[in-house]
C-alpha cells in the first residue's frame, strides 16, 4: 500500500477486514434465526451470504439480462451525465464504490472523469476478493494509458470496514450507491440510512444515489402500470435466481455446521406489493417443521423468511427523505423512457439551510 497517499496503488486489492468478515455475518445470521417470529416481523437473512465468490458471478449474469433495466439505465445516465458529475467534483477526488460488484457499469463514469482530465482515485469496496481482483483488472486495462487521470484499486471488506478505513482518506470523496441499494428499505429504515450519511459526509464530499422509481398506481393515482416491467426484471431468469439463493442456503449451512436449509424443505416465492410503497419481494416458506438443533430453534411449517426485497421510491419521496435526513439534493438525472434516477447529494450546509427557508420544502414536517 502507498502509505504516503493512504490508498492502495493502481491495480492493488487490499484486505481491510474481508478475511475476518464472516465472523460478524455468522453472528447476524444467528440473531435473525433466534429472533421471535411473527407475521409482521419476518426474519431477514444477511445479504453477505448471497454475494460471495460464487454468488457474485451469478448476480452479474442477472443484472446484465436485457430485462434488468436498472443496470442499463445507469450506464446510459453515466454516458449522458458523467461529464456533469465530473464538473462538480474537485481534482484529487476519491471515488468510493460501495458494494462495487461488476465494474462494467461504473466504467462508464470513470471514462467521463478520464475524458474531463479529473485526477481520480477509484476504490471499489466489496466482500468478494476474487470479484475485486477480476473487476479491478478490467478497469486497470481501461486506464492503462500514461495520460489517464484515473487510478483504480480494491478494498476488501464489509461496509463498516470500509467506512472506518475511509476516515483516513483526506481527499474529498464521492461515494457511489448504485443499483437501488441505499434506499432499499421501508421508509423509517431508509431515512435512518440517509441520516447516517448526513453525519458521515464531510462538507466537500458527495454521495451519488441510484434509485428505481417505477411505482404501481394506488388510491386512484394516474401512473403507468409498471407491473410487467418490474416483474420481468426479476423473473426473466428464474433459474439464475434459484442458483443465487441456493448458494446462499449453502453459505447458511456452512456457517451453521448443520444442514438447516435444504431446497426440498422450502417454497421459493415472490410477489409485488403496492403499499406503503411498491416492493418486489422474494421470500421462502417452510414446507414442514425444520429443527435447528444447534440453537434450539424450530422453524414451523409456513413460516416465511425474507431475502432480497426491492423497494421503489419516486423522486418526491427521495427528495423528502434527503430533506428530513439533513442532505441537500444538488442534481437529479432521469434515464430516458424510465423512472430510474440518480441523485447527487451532499451534507446540508449553511447555504442549503438558507435556501430551504425560502422554498416550499421548508413547510414539510
Amino acid at each position: 500500500m502507498d502509505v504516503k497517499e493512504g490508498v492502495p496503488r493502481h491495480g492493488e486489492v487490499v484486505d481491510i477486514g474481508g478475511s475476518q468478515m464472516f465472523g460478524d455475518v455468522s453472528e447476524r445470521l444467528m440473531e435473525a434465526l433466534k429472533a421471535p417470529y411473527s407475521a409482521n416481523s419476518k426474519p431477514v437473512l444477511p445479504d453477505e451470504l448471497l454475494y460471495d465468490d460464487v454468488g457474485l458471478p451469478i448476480w452479474n449474469e442477472i443484472i446484465f439480462t436485457p430485462e434488468f433495466y436498472q443496470t442499463h439505465d445507469e450506464m446510459v445516465l453515466f454516458d449522458k451525465h458523467g461529464a456533469d458529475i465530473a464538473a462538480r467534483v474537485q481534482h484529487g477526488i476519491t471515488v468510493v464504490d460501495l458494494g462495487a460488484g461488476d465494474t462494467r457499469k461504473v466504467g462508464h463514469l470513470l471514462a467521463a472523469f478520464d475524458k474531463a482530465k479529473v485526477n481520480t482515485k477509484y476504490l471499489a469496496l466489496d466482500i468478494s476478493k476474487s470479484s475485486l481482483h477480476q473487476n479491478i483488472g478490467y478497469l486497470v486495462k481501461a486506464h492503462s494509458s500514461p495520460e489517464s487521470t484515473v487510478t483504480c484499486a480494491g478494498i476488501w471488506g464489509s461496509f463498516h470496514d470500509g467506512m472506518k478505513y475511509l476516515d483516513g482518506i483526506a481527499s474529498p470523496r464521492l461515494f457511489l450507491s448504485l443499483g437501488s441499494v441505499l434506499c432499499n428499505d421501508p421508509w423509517p429504515e431508509a431515512l435512518s440510512h440517509l441520516k447516517f450519511w448526513a453525519n458521515s459526509l464531510r462538507i466537500d464530499d458527495f454521495l451519488l444515489i441510484g434509485m428505481d422509481g417505477h411505482l404501481l398506481p394506488t388510491d386512484g393515482q394516474v401512473l403507468p402500470d409498471n407491473r410487467d416491467k418490474i416483474w420481468a426484471a426479476y423473473h426473466s431468469c428464474d433459474d439464475l435466481y434459484r442458483s443465487f439463493f441456493l448458494n446462499g442456503f449453502a453459505n447458511v449451512n456452512r456457517l451453521a455446521g448443520e444442514e438447516w436449509f435444504k431446497e426440498e424443505d422450502w417454497e421459493f416465492l415472490a410477489e409485488l406489493e403496492e403499499k406503503p410503497t411498491t416492493r418486489h419481494r422474494f421470500y421462502f416458506r417452510a414446507k414442514r417443521e425444520i429443527r435447528l438443533e444447534k440453537i434450539g430453534r424450530v422453524i414451523e411449517k409456513d413460516e416465511e423468511f425474507d431475502w432480497f426485497d426491492s423497494h421503489k421510491y419516486g423522486e418526491d419521496s427521495v427528495r423528502l427523505m434527503c430533506y428530513k435526513a439533513g442532505l441537500s439534493v444538488i442534481d437529479v438525472w432521469q434515464a430516458p423512457n424510465s423512472e430510474f434516477r440518480q441523485y447527487l447529494v451532499r451534507r446540508k450546509g449553511d447555504k442549503d439551510q438558507r435556501d430551504d427557508a425560502d422554498s416550499a420544502v421548508s413547510g414539510v414536517n
